[in-house]
């Protein structure tokens, strides 16, 4: 067998594994979540609707004018999730709103002080995230309250590999297990203003957006040439060394 008849058979034998896998890419598609309820209600929202609750490495500020041993001061959570005041020592502030630890904290003050009032602010907000995945700037992004569908994929990108048509907004519970699960038309949403289904994000959510089919295609192609190029390298060579020979 010459050289040439060796490589034609190993490009003929690429055709046909990528002939197949380009099939596949052509008769696949994206699922489609139907959970828009969960997502977008009515009226509107514009924000989070889950109160916030504290967790390491957030920083906290309690004000507390006649308690002069913990007025402004401001501390971070320790991983442990507790925080150390003066008078009241280790105080468990992880996994509790403001609200609640003001008022664990005012009843533990008042045994030294008389009419004092505490509040409790999150002056650092570094706990809560949710997520971009598939074709875009992937990673956490820190959660605000405000953060939208759409603000966040304009703030991630998206590149000519995305497919914008078939993104996917997923949201976990809070043990990390999948509950509810929404499709969103991208490329309608930018193209047309169309902001129905322009979700306000809560923590944990994951914006997906999958890869289109011609870049999966794109990819399928560097995967299947990846075993055979050493191959081909090795019969072609010397074709095109015989051949630059004067």
């Amino acid at each position: 067998m010459t050289v040439n008849n060796l490589a034609n058979r190993i490009l003929t034998r690429c055709a046909a594994l990528l002939l197949a896998g380009s099939t596949l890419t052509a008769v696949g598609c994206a699922p489609h979540y139907t959970d828009f309820d969960d997502f977008v209600v009515t009226p509107r929202q514009k924000y989070s609707q889950k109160p916030y609750v504290i967790e390491p490495p957030d920083s906290i500020t309690i004000v507390a004018p006649n308690a002069p041993e913990i007025h402004n001061i401001t501390q971070g959570l320790r991983p442990d999730g507790y925080i150390t005041l003066h008078l009241l020592g280790d105080q468990l502030a992880a996994g509790k709103t403001p609200t609640i630890l003001a008022m664990e904290l005012q009843e533990k003050i008042s045994s030294y002080y008389d009419d004092v009032k505490v509040q409790v602010r999150v002056s650092g907000f570094n706990s809560k995230f949710y997520y971009m995945a598939g074709e875009t700037r992937f990673g956490p992004s820190p959660f605000t309250g405000r953060d939208t569908v759409f603000t966040a994929v304009m703030r991630s990108g998206l590149p000519r590999s995305s497919w914008p048509q078939k993104a996917a907004v997923i949201r976990p519970n809070e043990d990390g297990e999948l509950i509810r699960r929404m499709s969103v038309n991208l490329k309608t949403m930018i193209e047309t203003g169309d902001l129905s289904r322009n979700a306000v994000l809560e923590e944990g959510d994951i914006v997906f957006i999958p890869i289109n089919p011609l870049a999966a295609f794109g990819v399928a192609i560097q995967n299947l040439l990846v075993p055979v190029q050493p191959a081909i390298s090795a019969v072609t060579t010397p074709a095109r060394v015989q051949t630059a020979l004067p």
